[in-house]
């Protein structure tokens, strides 16, 4: 049940749906594009490492000297993703 609680503590934080939606629809995405969607990069930076932790995102380094980073959904946040969109049916 921790784990559970955790989960839903980090999807309560401010930006964080807004995060999961984005990463569901663009597949991966760079830190400074998901921080302008969140609109501050310490909030993004927050919600990113709570979600790698619970395993919803995963993070890879590009080997390309720029310093570039993606994120995306594992498989556990797309089923995430499908939970919250069936309960948005419940209104």
């Amino acid at each position: 049940m921790e784990e559970i609680e955790r989960m839903v503590k980090s999807l309560g934080r401010k930006g964080a749906l807004k995060v999961l939606t984005l990463l569901a629809k663009q597949k991966k995405m760079k830190f400074n594009d998901i921080a302008r969607a969140v609109g501050y990069s310490s909030m993004a930076g927050r919600i990113l490492k709570d979600f790698r932790k619970l395993g919803i995102v995963t993070k890879r380094d590009l080997k390309d000297n720029l310093g570039t980073v993606h994120y995306s959904l594992t498989e556990k946040g797309m089923k995430l993703k499908d939970i919250l969109e069936q309960m948005k049916m419940l209104k």
